[in-house]
């Protein structure tokens, strides 16, 4: 049954929309592009770490459209607003990364900065547990190693690139839009009080919104795809 009111939220329509962007057309864009890296390669027009972190975040767009997909039909609101804020962190990542040789350069290092960060919190994890750290000394040679080794960094650090600094770098301009779309489907990804004690009493209100999530999350994807095409200069149909 159509809504009497057109300005009221079609959840079937946008649903059965979604759905046809992540079955159908975002695959389609994303092996478009998997072809033109394949080619890429061919030509050796990247650097073989751009090449791979290029196929990276083509892999994890895609591995965050199948998972949404995924929450269809189930009640999965906070699965839904989890996976809508991966795909725009992501927008922001392809973006940063597409402008310059040097921010994809920064992201790539920031893979081992991560390492860092983890190898730091699994030690402070150990220490309040009162356990021995038995692998401590042995990751952090291997990570100053490969730090070495693969990136020409004497030393190596934890303080990765946040992604609320990376959306407000010239051209990603996400930054003052970037900010509430993120806070908004963190209070919904995460148990708080008003998830917890509120909305999730309420079926229809969560349906609704796992489905405005859903839509959210499938648009990030899809600027994802048309950046990373724009950035290999595969053309647009007319």
């Amino acid at each position: 049954m159509q809504p009497t009111d057109p300005h009221e939220y079609d959840i079937h329509r946008e649903t059965a929309a979604s759905r046809d962007m992540l079955e159908k057309r975002i695959p389609a864009e994303l092996n478009k592009i998997k072809v033109a890296l394949v080619d890429i390669n061919k030509r050796k027009a990247y650097e073989p770490w751009r090449l791979a972190l290029t196929f990276d975040l083509v892999d994890a767009v895609e591995r965050n459209c199948a998972q949404l997909l995924e929450t269809f039909d189930k009640d999965r609101l906070p699965a839904a607003a989890w996976l809508a804020r991966n795909l725009l962190e992501l927008l922001v990542w392809v973006k940063y990364c597409g402008i310059s040789r040097e921010n994809a350069w920064r992201f790539h290092e920031d893979a081992l900065r991560d390492a860092k960060g983890l190898m730091e919190a699994h030690a402070k994890s150990c220490a309040a547990m009162g356990m021995k750290n038995e692998t401590a000394a042995t990751a952090a040679e291997r990570l100053q190693q490969v730090a070495s080794e693969k990136l020409g960094l004497e030393e190596i650090d934890s303080d990765f690139l946040a992604v609320s600094k990376a959306a407000k770098a010239p051209g990603v301009d996400l930054g003052d839009r970037f900010g509430p779309f993120h806070r908004s489907l963190s209070k919904f990804a995460h148990p708080t009080a008003g998830l917890v004690h509120g909305i999730t009493h309420q079926p229809e209100a969560c349906r609704q919104l796992q489905a405005v999530f859903t839509t959210q999350g499938v648009y990030y994807a899809a600027q994802s795809t048309l950046a990373l095409e724009a950035q290999l200069g595969i053309p647009q149909p007319e």
